[in-house]
């Protein structure tokens, strides 16, 4: 279900009228949204649900675990139906089929489909309900260090196994294949076909957290099994973040959710704000963007470049939008969700791009792998070995395709050369003076924007060959500077253009001044009100023909 859809509108307005009429009781608000959740994720896939349960229930016996609560019997059969009622809904069709084929489509499919998604998740859930309790209950007799060991280790190692297997079993098998092909070798490649489930990589890392933190004892457990699992599957930030933290989430859930007029309107303003950049800006972008990338071979410089610059605005405009619309969501529900970006295309080095740029898994990175590496607490050379292999594993999270683990590593490269400068060249000396004046801000922001575009070529180029034709391009300026060949296929460049351009002016005003939500929140009943008729003319002329997915559900 996108946001952008009819169907999540009328999800929305059925939210807020159910709890406008439970205000008071919490517990009733919190078993409403986690069924909304559901459905908003089994929109997409019934079947996958199963996945997020399995990490909820997971990690909720973990964490208790890892404290010295020990989970009744009663409760531990309650979770383990909890676990075989998910399973069961891996049994049904393709939940996609049903939307698009309809109801008779549905009851024509066998029972069980014999797919590698149903056949692994009910592996899954029957080896959970069955060796789960069990080794529940060994892990007990051990000592209280190597409980808690051991309950960590556990949930680390399935949750990033369930990951593994879905995101990245496809890349590897053919990642061997292409290397015992090329050796000549004979071999026959499983035959296994992994759809990757939405917002995977998301949830995981935000359920993970949550372990992690309890076993630090930055958190006490939560002991209702309801409230952990909205904190995973809290529709808004599902899919595609940001990456909450429970200590920022679950507090909120100790009270009802109160919906007031003020939170109404400061939702809904941030909401539209994302929703422009999404529809207006990022779909009206992207058809250019594929002409250009689609078939690169041939292209100018300055096309490649103009292709990269005008990708750089669709991720931005795709990404941040979805977090707007979201935080807007949450926002209009009465609980805020964390701000993800902060003027990333101003930042001045690359060090403060990912200080700037999707903010939740910067930080994620950062306080449950870098640091945990040892961070910049050893040597020099430790410490750029722990950003390489940070930056690379973000990276290889983006996704499972070999272009976004030169990225990662490309990053890791430039946060490194980014610290030996510093350390070379110290703010008190003169060229660091210098560098800190308007001047050299310029220079320094030029710098990174250039630096930071080649690693947007390089994540959206997927094809190996066309890579390394495009950074040749971008690296070696070639000084032509026709633009011919570039509105074939579905690109309109005047309209590409023409977004791109209003997405320049009205993010240098609100960088300068205030955020457009802000702005919209201060602004005159009557000039806000005539500011809501031109968007919704804006929308109604300049919406796209067909939905398009956001760019991060595919991570």
């Amino acid at each position: 279900m996108l946001f952008q859809t009819p169907e999540f509108l009328i999800l929305i307005l059925i939210t807020l009228a159910f709890l406008i009429w439970s205000r008071g009781v919490a517990r009733r608000q919190q078993f409403f949204l986690l069924c909304v959740s559901y459905v908003f994720y089994g929109w997409w896939d019934i079947r996958f649900l199963v996945l997020i349960v399995l990490s909820t229930v997971l990690d909720y016996s973990a964490s208790l675990g890892i404290k010295g609560h020990r989970l009744s019997n009663s409760k531990l059969l309650q979770l383990g139906s909890f676990v075989g009622l998910a399973t069961l809904g891996m049994l049904v069709p393709n939940w996609p089929m049903l939307q698009v084929q309809g109801i008779d489509a549905f009851l024509s499919q066998p029972f069980v489909t014999p797919s590698s998604e149903n056949l692994a998740a009910i592996g899954l859930g029957v080896l959970f309900s069955v060796v789960g309790p069990l080794s529940y209950g060994l892990y007990f007799r051990l000592s209280e260090k190597a409980r808690r060991k051991a309950f960590l280790i556990t949930s680390i190692v399935v949750n990033l196994g369930l990951l593994a297997f879905f995101k990245y079993f496809n890349f590897f098998i053919d990642s061997i294949d292409t290397v015992v092909e090329q050796s000549g070798i004979e071999w026959a490649a499983p035959m296994l076909k992994v759809t990757l489930p939405v917002g995977i990589s998301f949830y995981t890392f935000q359920t993970m957290s949550y372990t992690i933190d309890v076993y630090r004892g930055d958190i006490a457990p939560e002991r209702s099994i309801l409230r952990v699992a909205l904190f995973v599957a809290y529709f808004p930030q599902l899919v595609a973040g940001p990456i909450i933290r429970p200590q920022h989430f679950l507090p909120t859930l100790e009270r009802p959710w109160t919906i007031t007029g003020a939170s109404l309107r400061a939702g809904m303003n941030l909401a539209m704000v994302g929703l422009f950049k999404k529809v207006l800006i990022a779909d009206n972008v992207a058809p250019l963007v594929d002409t250009i990338f689609g078939f690169p071979q041939g292209q100018s410089s300055i096309i490649v470049m103009l292709g990269t610059a005008l990708f750089a605005i669709q991720i931005y405009c795709d990404f941040s939008g979805y977090t707007d619309i979201a935080r807007g969501i949450s926002r209009m529900f009465g609980v805020e969700i964390p701000l993800n970006f902060n003027f990333p295309y101003f930042s001045t080095s690359i060090i403060d791009f990912w200080r700037r740029w999707h903010i939740s898994l910067s930080s994620w990175l950062r306080d449950y792998l870098y640091i945990p590496l040892g961070g910049s607490r050893g040597s020099s050379f430790g410490t750029y070995a722990n950003l390489m292999i940070t930056m690379t594993l973000g990276g290889l999270w983006h996704g499972a395709s070999w272009n976004f683990v030169i990225w990662g590593v490309y990053q890791g490269a430039l946060l490194c050369i980014n610290r030996v400068f510093r350390a070379f060249v110290p703010a008190e000396s003169g060229l660091g003076r210098a560098l800190m004046t308007k001047p050299g801000t310029v220079i320094r922001w030029g710098v990174t924007m250039y630096f930071w575009m080649l690693g947007w070529l390089i994540f959206r180029v997927t094809d190996f060959s066309d890579l390394l034709y495009c950074a040749q391009k971008f690296v070696l300026f070639d000084a032509k500077l026709s633009l011919g060949g570039i509105g074939i296929g579905r690109g309109d460049p005047f309209t590409a253009m023409l977004a791109a351009a209003l997405f320049s002016i009205l993010h240098f005003g609100s960088y300068f001044s205030r955020r457009w939500d802000e702005r919209m929140n201060s602004m005159h009943w009557a000039l806000r009100a005539a500011l809501y008729i031109l968007l919704a003319m804006l929308f109604f002329y300049g919406w796209p023909s067909q939905s398009a997915a956001f760019i991060y559900f595919q991570f």
